[in-house]
């Protein structure tokens, strides 16, 4: 959804959002904050979403933009915002203050940007002081979320223009991003490591649809799938979401999946351990620790070296979760192998204020009535607002 609200903010004519939008995760109010700060008209309704494009291509001296906790939207913000501002003060909360977001000295240079505000403190402060270059080089080792700005930004420039990407990861997001664009009437070619644009066509703005998100969803289904059952509606399969994996692990674990147009089922039958990986869908992780957990046996998930930098060193947090819950593991070199069977059954659990700890840890209590303590339950509301109200 941010990155069609990106592609909304740049279209030629207004964009039309249809979805459940009854609650929106906090990451989505931030980036429709800045749509609004860079002088779009955002008029929102519990199933449609109207994004009108500023008219006027004036360039302000200096805007000032909160992007919250959306690692996302301040990857974006940095190749995005400068055609709205010459000087960006960016604001961010939470555990983004804290984390690597690989916006270093090489992508300001390609972007023409100098960094104003000092090494570690927030706001940070951007300054476009020249142009952005037309082919851009990146090493995509870390995260694809810059590509995806970076991309969005090629495609409002004009003439030949390219992004060349390196030991890319999380892949399928960068494949949705191409795919929003094309969408939107963007032509562009991928050819091993090299996107290019081979037109001068403009974002253009549409009726768009925005799917279900599998992240979140992929909780639920785990729930059903280790102790009962459950019907998820909202979701599309076989889209571009990484998450959707979810679905071939569970079928390795044994559980019982049905659709019904764009309902999916799912129900308990067995339990057993799997192998995975999670290099393009690290967001799945500690999710995919407690499923392990209630499997029979030893299951191994690779893909453990994309985890440091997340809300939470992810490794660390998950690791951390399953000694409170009693859990075997091992770490190898990029994977961790964990043998199922809870031993503690009254945990109390740090969720490092990572919304992804939270969701695990309430999987976690389906497991033979688990007696669960958390240290807080505030981040759920990243993905899940309403559900706060419950816990």
């Amino acid at each position: 959804m941010q990155r069609e609200l990106l592609l909304s903010l740049l279209s030629d004519t207004p964009t039309h959002l249809f979805g459940n939008f009854l609650v929106l995760p906090d990451d989505v109010k931030s980036a429709v904050q800045c749509l609004e700060v860079f002088g779009a008209e955002v008029y929102a309704s519990s199933t449609k979403i109207t994004i009108v494009p500023p008219t006027k291509s004036i360039i302000q001296a200096e805007l000032s933009v909160h992007v919250g906790e959306s690692g996302f939207l301040i990857r974006n913000i940095v190749s995005v915002g400068f055609l709205f501002a010459r000087k960006l003060i960016i604001h961010a909360k939470g555990t983004l203050v804290t984390r690597e977001l690989h916006l270093n000295e090489a992508l300001f240079t390609q972007l023409g940007l100098i960094k104003r505000s000092n090494e570690g403190e927030w706001p940070l402060v951007l300054e476009q002081i020249n142009p952005c270059l037309q082919h851009i080089q990146l090493d995509a080792s870390a995260t694809s979320q810059i590509a995806s700005g970076v991309l969005i930004r090629l495609a409002q420039s004009t003439g030949e223009r390219s992004l060349i990407l390196t030991n890319l990861v999380s892949t399928p997001y960068l494949q949705m991003t191409v795919q929003n664009l094309i969408n939107r009437g963007v032509s562009l070619s991928w050819i091993d490591n090299c996107i290019s644009f081979v037109d001068n066509c403009r974002i253009q703005g549409r009726e768009i649809q925005i799917d279900g998100d599998w992240s979140g969803a992929a909780n639920l289904l785990c729930m059903g799938a280790i102790s009962n059952e459950i019907s998820v509606k909202g979701l599309r399969s076989q889209g571009n979401q990484a998450d959707e994996h979810i679905l071939d692990i569970l079928t390795l674990y044994g559980a019982q999946i049905q659709w019904n147009g764009d309902v999916i089922t799912v129900g308990h039958s067995e339990n057993r351990s799997f192998n995975c990986d999670v290099t393009h869908c690290p967001d799945l992780f500690p999710l995919l620790c407690v499923l392990a957990a209630s499997a029979n046996g030893t299951s191994i998930i690779q893909g453990t070296n994309r985890l440091k930098n997340k809300e939470s060193d992810r490794l660390k947090s998950a690791m951390a979760m399953l000694s409170a819950l009693g859990v075997h593991f091992e770490i190898g070199t990029n994977e961790l192998m964990i043998t199922g069977g809870i031993k503690n059954h009254e945990p109390h659990i740090d969720t490092y204020n990572d919304h992804r700890i939270v969701l695990a840890a309430l999987v976690a209590s389906t497991i033979s009535n688990l007696n669960i303590s958390l240290t807080e339950v505030d981040s759920v509301v990243k993905s899940f607002p309403e559900m706060k109200l419950y816990l």
